[in-house]
């Protein structure tokens, strides 16, 4: 099944669609999957930018700043769509790191709830460098962890934990450094399938 992004624009508060916005042009810049973002990034802020100002400007105007609000609202909508088309492309082009280039983009998976699936979890744990990773529980089983900062070639995953423990904090990472993670579990039938992969940027 084809991986895609879920944008939810329609329903989105124009505050909480402005946020969003930026959080995806900063994630996009400088990640090695998006060499070339269409519509470009300076394109899109330059139109959440456009909305912002008119937004203000809405909050103590008339009808016809209002107007203009929703009318800047639409642009970025259909530049934001376009961009989520791009990312997509991307990411059919690598099926085993689909999710995870996705969520690169600061983008949301269609079906899927947050940064959990598949039962395995990453999430922070409030202190710089470290991250929490937590795989639904086997009986009688052991677990494996594995980490990269490349997705590009499978070889670049490195194991970071094998054991017992279905829960461990990931440290010593370094801060505003994105990562990919995925887990397994190995019991008597062997090696599980990989889950999905998961990223997280490092406090």
């Amino acid at each position: 099944m084809k991986t895609t992004v879920k944008m939810g624009l329609s329903r989105m508060p124009i505050e909480k669609k402005i946020v969003k916005t930026r959080f995806i042009v900063t994630s996009m810049t400088g990640n090695a999957n998006f060499t070339t973002p269409s519509p470009s990034l300076a394109t899109i802020t330059t139109n959440v930018n456009a909305l912002e100002a008119a937004s203000i400007a809405a909050k103590g105007g008339g009808k016809d700043e209002t107007a203009i609000m929703h009318a800047k609202e639409v642009v970025l909508d259909l530049s934001l769509k376009l961009l989520g088309y791009y990312v997509e492309g991307i990411a059919s082009a690598s099926p085993a790191n689909a999710e995870a280039i996705i969520l690169s983009a600061g983008m949301d998976l269609r079906g899927k709830g947050g940064n959990f699936a598949h039962g395995f979890e990453v999430s922070a744990t409030g202190n710089v460098g470290e991250v929490r990773l937590q795989r639904e529980g086997v009986s009688h089983g052991t677990y494996e962890y594995q980490m990269s900062i490349d997705i590009s070639n499978d070889a670049n995953w490195q194991r970071i934990y094998s054991g017992t423990h279905a829960r461990i904090v990931k440290s010593g990472l370094v801060s505003g450094t994105r990562y990919y993670f995925r887990a397994a579990s190995i019991d008597k039938n062997g090696l599980s399938p990989w889950s999905s992969v998961k990223t997280m940027i490092a406090l």
